[in-house]
């Protein structure tokens, strides 16, 4: 039996990042940073969790799952707290925390967009790779 841990390095891309600054102060979710510093250590250790939304091989093996978390600030539960979209990359042993939304607040993110925010992620992670393409229209919606 294999014990060893897997460490993987988290990383978040601006979208998540913009995403969790609005909601710090526009919202006032105070907590919220630190349920994603929790998110991070679980994930960088290889306990992925949530629903798996997709699994490709190209052009590098990944899945992407979407994370459901409770709202700590105003103790909604899950129903109705965020959101997290992340991509696992494991062979490159990389994690990209790619978007956060509030159930409240979007209901649903469509599937068009996290394809923009994966395409995203991995032109920066594999910058040579020819497969991706920075000219489609997917691309320069996520850059606006």
């Amino acid at each position: 039996m294999n014990n060893e841990i897997q460490v993987y390095f988290a990383e978040t891309i601006d979208d998540f990042d913009k995403e969790v600054v609005r909601f710090v102060k526009k919202k006032k979710f105070r907590k919220l940073p630190q349920q994603i510093d929790d998110l991070i250590s679980e994930l960088e250790v290889g306990n992925f969790s949530g629903s798996l939304l997709k699994r490709s091989a190209e052009p590098v093996p990944h899945e992407v799952y979407k994370k459901r978390l409770p709202n700590e600030d105003t103790k909604v539960g899950k129903s109705n707290g965020y959101r997290v979209v992340y991509l696992v990359a494991r062979e490159n042993k990389v994690i990209g925390l790619l978007y956060i939304y509030y159930k409240k607040e979007t209901p649903k993110v469509s599937e068009t967009y996290i394809n923009g925010l994966i395409d995203c992620f991995l032109f920066n992670l594999l910058p040579d790779n020819e497969d991706l393409d920075e000219n489609s229209e997917i691309w320069k919606e996520v850059q606006q």
